[in-house]
């Protein structure tokens, strides 16, 4: 686990980061709360599942509950369209030009993580 504390992330930001995820699970907006204070790279998958999730038709959250989700296509498992998509690539800052690559829920976790740890 990171060390490293984000002294820019006042309290007025925590607010802020609560309210953008408050459709999420409370797990969820923690996660990223803890993310948002110390960087731990783990938090990422939970996080970007969490923002999926909050996306999703509710018939289909369970699906990303499950203990393997990383196989569910974007589109074709979990009936995300493309308004919702740009929704959640928007959410993760993700550049359009980037988003062809992510097709599964996978794709998505590896985009993120890379991201966060600098790779290209």
């Amino acid at each position: 686990m990171s060390s490293i504390s984000d002294n820019t992330f006042t309290p007025e930001a925590e607010a802020d980061l609560r309210e953008s995820l408050k459709r999420c699970r409370p797990e969820i907006i923690e996660a990223a709360v803890h993310y948002r204070r110390t960087r731990d790279p783990k938090e990422a998958p939970k996080i970007v599942l969490g923002i999926i999730e909050r996306f999703l038709e509710p018939e289909m959250r369970s699906k990303l509950q499950v203990e393997d989700c990383d196989d569910l296509r974007m589109i074709d498992d979990l009936g995300v369209d493309s308004l919702i998509m740009v929704e959640i690539v928007m959410k993760l800052s993700i550049p359009d030009e980037e988003l062809r690559g992510l097709q599964s829920v996978k794709d998505v976790k590896d985009y993120i993580s890379q991201k966060i740890k600098g790779s290209a």
